[in-house]
């Protein structure tokens, strides 16, 4: 008897086959996600740790956007969120990626744009963290836009958010490699990253929140690596990874401000010998905060107030440990500017390490009378370099 035959599948049905079968590993995907998340929120509660003890209790704190330093800023904060964007730099680790926008401009190669006067006559590259940088500030009053119309100068922002003493270093040597001539001088602003990262790994001398990268390393060979690496993301989980790794040996904070301070002063030794056999004049700068100010504002307190005493403590001794160190060794070209700003009875910081454009106005000024004996005088590039180690330069017509 004649066997009736098989039908195939047609098209359409080994389509909805396939559909099926992906929804199924998609929906399967969303409930492991809505799982995780949940557990990682009931770890968080259970695992909750105490809270860091602050300088003061119960003292309120205005918003950094509320802050009377930056209240003439409307808008900028929003193009700050939206200028945080980073791309991987070799050796630096980041620099922003470009951006443009009405109060913030980033180069193609990473840099934040200068206000350059029409009539610059010499060149000064400036170096430092967010500080440098500008956060807070629109292009135009940036600690960089400030010192080229103080010095009618022009001014190379290398500036940086996070970046350590170390990374400026490296900013310096990756500059110099690049075929565009040498600055008249090199001005290095840095202090409070070091202490902060100095914090955060319990040993100075690293960049901020190097623990991430030295757990996803090897991240796409391992597992096991990568499952670290993602509970490391997830609060609750990595509190859970806390509880089962044995911490490491606490560091008093006099111990890890003499620390921060012998490294600080080795990396200035090593730019400085790199600046001089380019013949290039320096000035190191140990930068103020704000919890060393000594009259600071009742906006400025609260501020103070909300900071971890941990942080607080560690920058003030942090300073009088290089104060000390300096004192037995006196360096010219290493300025500590703890006391800059103490002359002034109005408020010009937003946080603890930022001031707003008056602050920059201030700072620029004393930076250009440390500076200005020292400059080189050397003759100006003629064109402008598109190293991506280097700023392009924009004068104030082009803005």
């Amino acid at each position: 008897m004649q066997q009736p035959a098989t039908s195939m599948p047609t098209g359409f049905q080994v389509f909805r086959r396939i559909g099926y079968f992906l929804a199924v590993i998609w929906l399967g995907f969303g409930a492991s996600l809505i799982a995780l998340a949940l557990l990682d929120g009931v770890l968080k509660v259970l695992l909750k740790g105490e809270k860091s003890a602050k300088v003061e209790a119960g003292v309120p704190v205005l918003p950094r956007a509320m802050m009377p330093a930056t209240l003439d800023q409307s808008g900028y904060w929003l193009e700050h969120d939206a200028a945080r964007e980073l791309q991987w730099r070799s050796y630096l680790y980041f620099r922003r990626k470009p951006f443009r926008g009405e109060h913030i401009n980033v180069d193609a190669h990473g840099f934040r744009r200068t206000i350059q006067t029409s009539a610059a006559s010499g060149n000064i590259w400036l170096f430092g963290g967010s500080t440098v940088w500008g956060t807070g500030v629109d292009d135009a009053h940036t600690l960089a836009s400030a010192l080229a119309g103080v010095g009618a100068i022009q001014v190379g922002n290398f500036g940086e958010s996070g970046y350590v003493s170390a990374q400026s270093q490296l900013s310096f040597l990756s500059a110099l490699r690049c075929n565009a001539g040498l600055p008249d001088a090199a001005i290095f602003i840095d202090g409070v990253n070091d202490v902060y990262s100095a914090l955060q790994a319990g040993r100075a001398g690293l960049p901020q929140n190097e623990s991430n990268r030295i757990a996803e390393f090897n991240l796409s060979r391992d597992p096991k690596v990568a499952a670290g690496a993602l509970a490391s993301r997830l609060e609750g989980f990595h509190r859970l990874q806390q509880r089962f790794v044995q911490a490491d040996a606490v560091v008093e904070p006099a111990q890890l401000a003499e620390q921060v301070a012998e490294h600080y002063l080795a990396v200035v030794a090593q730019t400085r010998a790199t600046a001089a056999a380019r013949g290039i004049p320096v000035l190191f700068v140990w930068q103020p905060s704000l919890f060393e100010r000594a009259n600071p504002t009742p906006d400025e307190r609260g501020v103070i107030a909300n900071s971890e005493l941990a942080h607080y403590t560690l920058q003030r001794a942090s300073t009088a440990a290089l104060r000390a160190r300096l004192g037995q060794s006196p360096a010219k070209d290493v300025v500590i500017l703890s006391d800059v700003f103490d002359a002034y009875p109005q408020a010009l910081y937003f946080d603890f390490s930022h001031t707003g454009a008056a602050g920059n106005q201030i700072l620029a000024e004393l930076l250009w009378r440390q500076i200005s004996p020292q400059l080189s005088k050397r003759s100006m590039p003629t064109q402008r370099s598109m190293c991506v180690d280097l700023p392009q330069t924009i004068s104030s017509a082009d803005s």
